[in-house]
């Protein structure tokens, strides 16, 4: 089988693209993604051109964008160029030249995928670079998703850009060999032979050693990395059925009962910014409530009592004293730094004595709910009383509240204005569990 059979078979079993609607191809001229732009050409899909120009490389610069903006022509193709100040895009950001390139890089793709109309981007990453990242991260320190190459689909990614690599499949030589048969033409950029970056070194030097270890190596590394990536798709779906799906809260049972819950918690926690000494640190901790980390990315993490709860970033906006509850909040944290959770439970748990934790009627609960220090004037009607209402004012007298316990106070509000819960006192009696009740939320105070 030639290579564009290959590339069509690829496109087909790992659905790469949607029906008719264009993909954007990212071209700088190299051998690579010229092969990628002809075999769409030649498979009859429709696809247009974009082109970074970095000005990183002097007159060279230039001469890529000619080539590619000629190349476009011949394929008929759609083309999009922009430059970039890439050297002080990188200093004001006080990034590397590789890095700022790729932000600014992918950034654009996402505007032109939304306002052009493309489904995805598509690169001319290969089997060779699949390969030289798995050995790149093995160097570095990496569990299984990082031995298991590139992926073929990824994304959206925070640009909102889905990528597709339609050439994984494809070996160096055979891109080599196609490009020599349909006498194509390419840039050679001038950087890839350097060993300054550590995957040029792999290339050059590490990837031929192997080679000589084993002349079929790519195609073993092809296997191995197949492999790796059906095991780690296992292990999810495996972990998936154990800890249930809503990962954003998970029984500390569960995860004591695991062999490994460092691993588990590791492969649960990275995407969310967490790092390997945090999932290291969080499986340490399991018998500690409330511990609680953030990660770079302001995911937030507490252990419970007997679950461990994630939050993502902006679920709660604290201002002028007040915080907002949305509905997909599970935990916000007061400014004393004790926690309110939110979970669901059965209609006939155990009813909580009021202080640390209530049950409510999740029929009754209107959001966005508000968190807020309790106001001269406040009343509610305290659960017991048969329905009477009291001021807060009252009800901290009776109970012979100092003037310093009463400034600690808290009181949950629900979007109608009634109060909820006057937090760690007493719950209102119009929020309770009733018979009809058919879905209740424990709100728990966690110190």
């Amino acid at each position: 089988m030639d290579l564009l059979q290959k590339f069509k078979e690829f496109v087909r079993v790992k659905k790469l693209l949607q029906s008719d609607t264009p993909v954007l191809i990212a071209v700088s001229g190299g051998l690579d993604s010229v092969v990628l732009a002809h075999l769409f050409k030649q498979a009859g899909f429709a696809f247009g051109i974009a082109h970074c120009n970095f000005q990183l490389r002097a007159g060279e610069s230039g001469q890529d964008e000619s080539f590619v903006r000629q190349l476009a022509t011949e394929l008929d193709a759609r083309i999009f160029v922009k430059h970039f100040n890439t050297t002080d895009y990188a200093q004001a950001q006080s990034l590397s030249i590789q890095v700022a390139a790729r932000n600014l890089r992918y950034e654009w793709f996402g505007e032109l995928c939304r306002e052009q109309g493309f489904a995805a981007i598509a690169t001319a990453h290969h089997l060779n670079d699949s390969i030289e990242t798995a050995l790149f991260n093995f160097v570095r320190g990496t569990g299984l998703p990082g031995l298991s190459g590139i992926a073929a689909v990824t994304g959206p990614d925070q640009w909102g850009v889905a990528l597709i690599r339609p050439l994984l499949f494809a070996t160096r030589p055979e891109i080599e060999a196609y490009a020599t048969g349909h006498h194509l033409s390419w840039r050679e950029d001038s950087s890839n032979a350097s060993d300054k970056y550590s995957r040029n070194y792999i290339r050059h030097h590490i990837m031929p050693l192997l080679e000589t270890l084993n002349p079929n190596f790519l195609h073993t590394a092809e296997r191995n990395l197949r492999r790796f990536s059906e095991t780690e798709a296992n292990i999810n779906f495996l972990i998936d059925k154990y800890l249930g799906d809503n990962l954003s809260e998970i029984n500390l049972g569960a995860l004591k009962r695991l062999p490994a819950p460092q691993q588990v918690l590791n492969q649960i926690l990275n995407p969310k910014g967490f790092s390997y000494e945090q999932a290291r640190q969080v499986a340490d901790h399991l018998d500690q409530s409330g511990f609680e980390l953030e990660s770079d990315t302001g995911w937030r993490l507490l252990v419970d009592r007997v679950k461990l709860f994630l939050s993502p970033p902006g679920t709660t906006a604290v201002a002028a004293g007040v915080i907002r509850i949305e509905k997909d909040d599970l935990m916000v944290t007061l400014p004393n730094g004790a926690r309110l959770v939110m979970v669901s439970a059965a209609p006939d748990v155990p009813f909580p004595d009021g202080h640390n934790s209530i049950v409510t009627d999740a029929g009754k609960l209107h959001f966005p709910l508000l968190l807020r220090p309790w106001l001269p004037g406040d009343t509610f009607q305290p659960f017991g009383m048969g329905g009477r209402h009291q001021k807060l004012q009252d009800f901290f007298t009776n109970l012979k509240l100092s003037r310093l316990d009463k400034e600690e106070i808290w009181v949950l509000e629900n979007a109608d204005g009634r109060i909820i819960w006057v937090i760690g006192y007493r719950p209102d009696e119009r929020f309770r569990i009733e018979p009809g009740t058919q879905k209740a939320i424990k709100i728990s105070l966690v110190k």
